[in-house]
């Protein structure tokens, strides 16, 4: 009864929502990650400024979100007010660097806008209920977790996850050289949904539907080459040279170059792909994207609380068509909202040492749990109402 009062207004909420997002964003300064995309697009507008594309080798894999910030970065440098060097800001409550931080996450909250519109349309695709469609959306908007990292701390990845959702949508429609497009912009944006492209080619189910999304993903992929190349930003060797140059990229894997580490997520991607084809029956997209993101997050070796944000709508849609997960989904966002680190300050660093190791177990307890969950009820409900 009271979810249906609070479902009859679900437009006020959403306006709270807005309100409280916007709230976080202009009393937030910038620090962390925020800074260093910051830097990249201040790199970026130098090197346009100069009459040339910025350079891979200078980029390296961010370059593309560099360039999607470059605007608002260029609107921040013509205010009329100081404009101190970019790292001279971090966390300070200045009005130069306060107003740098609400211009620099207008992109993150934008996506984080169209985001929620998308995981309603694809749950009402699912369930065909508008009841359903508007709970998943007001839990994406107020979602803590989602809070933090993408209004107060400006998470990117929120960017690309929401190309990585359009794709779910174009594929569910059966428009699969869009999809593969999707899911190839998603890729060039942030490496990792490369790694669901063969759960998406396993739910094209015939050979000519799986030429069409091949043929998408690799379209963005030539064009982007050729680009690069004509315009003198990088050669193909510099490109595929990327992940010795970012070492970050081999840890998130699970190894590097240099050592002899197991890469975790090379291998449970793969057996996560193996059980899908071998045990699962049919199964929505959604389900499928979801398991291959959990089985790369879980195998990464490296894997702050942020990169959840690339399973985050997908877990949104999952609880609401199947409620009975949503102590599972609960525990996770709690514990990645509180890990590592204190929040705004509310609690000392002292109580956070002490409890972090727990509340990181917490987060990749739920992680693995879901990922176990999704593949049993695919396994042995293989008909059930949540995958018609």
């Amino acid at each position: 009864m009271l979810l249906d009062r609070s479902l009859s207004k679900w437009r006020l909420l959403l306006l709270s929502a807005g309100i409280i997002k916007l709230a976080v964003m202009a009393l937030t300064p910038p620090s962390g990650d925020l800074l260093n995309w910051t830097a990249g697009a201040s790199l970026a507008l130098a090197s346009l400024a100069n009459g040339h594309f910025p350079s891979v080798s200078v980029t390296g894999v961010y370059g593309p979100i560099d360039i999607l910030l470059v605007p608002f970065f260029w609107i921040w440098t013509k205010l009329p007010i100081q404009h101190p060097p970019v790292y001279n800001m971090i966390s300070s409550r200045s009005t130069p660097a306060l107003l740098l931080a609400l211009l620099m996450k207008l992109p993150p909250l934008i996506a984080d806008i169209v985001t929620g519109v998308v995981v309603f349309r694809l749950t009402l695709q699912f369930t065909h209920s508008e009841k359903k469609s508007k709970l998943a959306a007001i839990i994406w908007y107020f979602n803590p977790y989602n809070i933090f990292w993408i209004n107060a701390v400006g998470a990117m990845d929120v960017i690309p996850t929401l190309v990585l959702l359009l794709a779910i949508v174009l594929g569910c429609s059966s428009r699969w050289f869009r999809s593969g497009v999707c899911v190839s912009i998603a890729s060039i944006l942030r490496i990792y949904p490369i790694f669901s492209l063969p759960f998406f080619l396993l739910a094209t189910r015939t050979r000519r539907t799986r030429g069409y999304a091949i043929s998408g993903f690799l379209l963005p992929l030539i064009a982007a080459v050729i680009f690069l190349y004509a315009s003198g930003a990088g050669t193909l060797n510099a490109i595929v040279d990327l992940p010795k140059v970012e070492y970050w990229l081999l840890d998130f894997l699970g190894g590097n170059l240099t050592n002899v580490n197991l890469k975790l997520a090379l291998v449970l991607v793969p057996v996560q792909f193996y059980v899908t084809v071998r045990y699962w029956k049919r199964s929505p997209l959604l389900y499928l994207t979801t398991v291959s993101v959990l089985a790369l997050l879980i195998g990464a070796q490296n894997t702050p609380p942020h990169h959840f944000l690339w399973v985050s709508p997908l877990l949104t849609m999952c609880v609401v068509l199947t409620p009975d997960e949503a102590w599972i989904f609960v525990l996770a966002f709690i514990t990645a909202s509180l890990h590592l680190g204190p929040i705004f300050g509310i609690f000392p660093m002292a109580f956070f040492s002490l409890v972090d190791p727990f509340l990181g177990g917490c987060f990749y307890a739920a992680k693995a749990v879901y990922l176990i969950k999704l593949n049993l009820e695919n396994i042995v409900t293989s008909g059930s109402h949540a995958f018609h």
